[in-house]
């Protein structure tokens, strides 16, 4: 209801214009939606409690093995999902797991950069999708998946490796 709050303002004030309005990517928007109604349904079904206690027996004890795993599945499945879906739905179980190691800011701060590192894939970021969208003057995308994937898979590869090293370091 807030939402639409603002956006009724939005338009009443002429803050937005009708055609700016129309030329919004809702198809995104519904996504980034359903993310958050995700992540809700995992926390409140108690779907959360059952993973956490499952992972909590597969995981490594020490806190750097520990940390390099779950930056593993997060940059995993944020390689093939939107990083927000994935954010919703995943770091409640970084914090738990977090705090049953004793590391809870370590593995946030560390899962929550981890979240964001993963770029083989267009559909894993707003500004992924929204570089693959883009067009020039006679209706060519400018990029393919071809480009996302020469470029991100080392990208992610480096960026994932170096939170598991001087990023632990650091924290």
């Amino acid at each position: 209801p807030t939402a639409l709050l603002f956006v009724a303002v939005c338009l009443g004030t002429g803050a937005i214009s009708r055609q700016t309005f129309n030329a919004y990517s809702w198809h995104l928007l519904f996504l980034i939606g359903g993310g958050n109604a995700l992540g809700l349904c995992v926390r409140n079904s108690g779907l959360l409690a059952v993973l956490t206690h499952a992972a909590k027996h597969h995981l490594a004890s020490s806190s750097w093995a520990l940390t390099c795993e779950l930056l593993l599945v997060l940059v995993a499945a944020t390689t093939f999902v939107s990083h927000t879906v994935a954010a919703l739905v995943l770091m409640p179980l970084v914090v738990q797991l977090g705090e049953a190691a004793g590391i809870r800011e370590l593995a946030v701060l560390l899962g929550a950069l981890g979240c964001s590192v993963a770029c083989a894939l267009p559909m894993t970021s707003f500004p992924n999708v929204n570089s693959l969208l883009a067009e020039d003057d006679l209706g060519a995308a400018w990029l393919g998946v071809r480009h996302f994937l020469l470029a991100g898979i080392p990208t992610t590869a480096l960026i994932a490796t170096l939170l598991g090293t001087v990023g632990f370091a650091l924290a």
